[in-house]
């Protein structure tokens, strides 16, 4: 009885504890060299977040246009979190862009990786860098 209380004592502050948080990790980068994030702990991998001022509360949706500018498809769409689908233009090669909004940090935390192969000419950390300039 005494295990059972602990136990139901434990998952309810974990639950507690995680609510009011809207921040959401992103994915580690993997070993290959065709990912970049702004939360990544090597220089091979990491990318600055993107500053923004968001004075006006619409950097959200300025973000979306830049992606549909770029011909990013919106697979996930929660809250500040959001993860586009990006396509290379001859094959067709996917990639996946995380971005996760904090306007009261004034950046934009963002991860990019190729779906396939090893290596990725540099593609993910080109598209980001031409993305934070859009957002200027």
């Amino acid at each position: 009885m005494k295990r059972k209380l602990i136990i139901i004592f434990i998952c309810y502050f974990s639950i507690l504890l995680g609510e009011g948080s809207d921040k959401i990790m992103l994915k580690e980068c993997p070993s290959t060299p065709n990912c970049v994030s702004s939360e990544a702990k090597d220089t091979k991998h990491y990318i600055k977040p993107i500053s923004i001022d968001d004075k006006e509360g619409n950097v959200k949706e300025k973000l979306i246009k830049v992606i549909e500018k770029f011909q990013g498809k919106i697979l996930e769409d929660k809250g500040n979190f959001l993860k586009v689908a990006f396509y290379s233009k001859f094959f067709g090669f996917e990639d996946i862009a995380d971005f996760e909004i904090e306007p009261e940090k004034n950046v934009i935390n963002i991860r990019s990786a190729a779906q396939t192969g090893w290596y990725d000419f540099g593609v993910n950390r080109k598209r980001m860098e031409k993305i934070r300039e859009e957002l200027k």
